[in-house]
């Protein structure tokens, strides 16, 4: 029914320009929003292309310090790195220089020894109380002395040996009286033996005379050796370890018998 209305309503010339003339207002309207919101969105979109463009300017500043920041460590990396292996060398040249060095103290020391004991005589003595052993080195020019000891099985509570000083000068004039025919003299080795077989020498004197002494005890110092050479520190030792650790009823046939299975340890018999 209305649409019958405006149907008959609309043959007229007014009514048509009047709905034209709305029409053309709604249209106007309708356009006039749409362009309003297309205005509004493009702001939208230049403001966030705006944000994206600083945020994107940061970000390739960013990226621009960590690019130098990189290099820079790079570069700090690199002469860390040579530095490093410059002091590796220097440590090395160090190591090799206190190497070379402690060689050195090594060998002045073991000349200033052997120029210590150079013309230097060494008498062996042995308690026949308490079956110590007793070194007298005398200086060549014979104005001094130095002695060593007790090695081996030393009784603190000995009277005999408590005075080494005049018990072994003693022991000397007593043999001296008797003509010297107990002492052994160490035999002449070669210039060329090292300190081991000298030692070796020493020793096998220091059986021999030991070989001639009594069996039993008693409130006498033996002479036992003399004319050993050089430093008397190992023959010494030696002497002093064997002598504590022999268990034989009677002292020196383990003492001897020790210094001969020394003497065999150092040099294997050769098989025949």
């Amino acid at each position: 029914m209305v649409g019958r209305i405006w149907s008959v309503l609309l043959e007229f010339a007014p009514a048509r320009e009047a709905m034209r003339r709305e029409v053309r207002v709604a249209v106007d309207l309708v356009m006039d929003a749409a362009e309003d919101a297309q205005v509004r969105q493009r702001e939208r979109h230049r403001t966030a292309l705006g944000r994206t463009e600083h945020q994107l300017g940061d970000l390739r500043d960013r990226v621009a310090e960590l690019t130098a920041a990189n290099a820079d460590l790079t570069g700090v990396n690199a002469s860390l790195r040579g530095e490093l292996a410059e002091r590796e060398e220097a440590a090395e040249r160090e190591l090799a220089e206190r190497e070379e060095f402690a060689l050195r103290l090594v060998r002045e020391q073991e000349a200033a020894e052997a120029e210590l004991w150079h013309g230097t005589t060494t008498d062996v003595f042995c308690c026949q109380s308490c079956w110590a052993f007793w070194f007298l080195s005398t200086t060549p020019d014979r104005t001094s002395c130095t002695v060593r000891g007790p090695f081996g099985r030393h009784d603190t509570a000995c009277t005999v040996c408590a005075d080494p000083l005049v018990a072994l000068p003693a022991a000397k004039s007593v043999v001296h009286r008797k003509g010297a025919e107990d002492r052994v003299s160490r035999p002449a080795g070669d210039d060329t033996a090292t300190r081991a077989d000298v030692a070796g020498a020493e020793l096998d004197a220091i059986a021999q005379g030991l070989g001639r002494l009594p069996k039993v005890a008693s409130r006498t110092v033996a002479w036992v050796a003399t004319d050993l050479t050089g430093a008397p520190d190992l023959p010494a030792k030696v002497l002093g370890e064997i002598a504590t650790r022999t268990t034989m009823p009677v002292p020196l046939d383990g003492i001897v018998a020790g210094i001969h299975a020394f003497a065999e340890v150092r040099t294997p018999r050769q098989p025949s």
